[in-house]
Parts: C-alpha cells; structure tokens; sequence
C-alpha cells in the first residue's frame, strides 16, 4: 500500500508544482511537502499513526464538506493533543486527494492575502 501512496503523492507534487503558480517543493519535519509562499499546505504523511495526505485546512473548517472516510486530524506528539487545523486523509480517500491539496492551497492563498 505505501508504494501505491508513494505514487500517487509523487503525481500530485509533480502536478501542482508544474500547474500551479507559487507552489514548490518543500519539508515539513521528516516528510515531503508542498509549499506555497513558504509554508506548507500539504504534505505526504508516512508517520504518526495514519499514512496519506497532510492538509492544512483551518481550524473552523467544514471537514464533513468534503466528504471523506478515512481521515484523522494530525497528531504527531504523543503528549500534545491533535492539531485541529491539519487532517490526514488515508488510503480510503486517495482519490479525493487533488480536491484536498486544491482546498488546501485555496486556503493557504487566502492566507497570504
């Protein structure tokens, strides 16, 4: 399965870097991430419990909008509780990872304004 996660993080990154104005390449902690004004909005999750699609949303965002299945809000330390304005979206949600990469760089564009 994580080859197939792998694959598909890569197309996605190789698409939005090539597609969509002010994105780049980046990391976040140990990961590979997508960038847009310096910060990340998403990024390929290997640890932490669920791997998949880091996404940045907002805190007060309408996760049941989207619709997904398999999804967790990030947690990357044992002792802290969740990040409430990040998700990971699993395997089950694969193919509804370009709609969340899109929301999430639309968010991060309002961001930057």
């Amino acid at each position: 399965m994580s080859d197939l996660l792998l694959d598909a993080w890569t197309d996605l990154a190789d698409r939005f870097t090539a597609e969509q104005a002010g994105v780049e390449r980046g990391r976040m902690m140990s990961a590979e991430s997508l960038t847009y004004g310096g910060k990340v909005f998403v990024f390929h999750s290997t640890k932490g419990g669920r791997p998949g699609l880091g996404c940045r949303l907002d805190r007060n965002f309408d996760i049941a909008s989207l619709d997904l299945t398999d999804w967790q809000h990030l947690a990357p330390f044992k002792t802290r509780p969740p990040m409430k304005d990040w998700i990971v979206a699993g395997a089950g949600d694969l193919p509804r990872w370009p709609l969340l990469a899109e929301t999430a760089l639309t968010l991060a564009r309002a961001r930057q304004r």
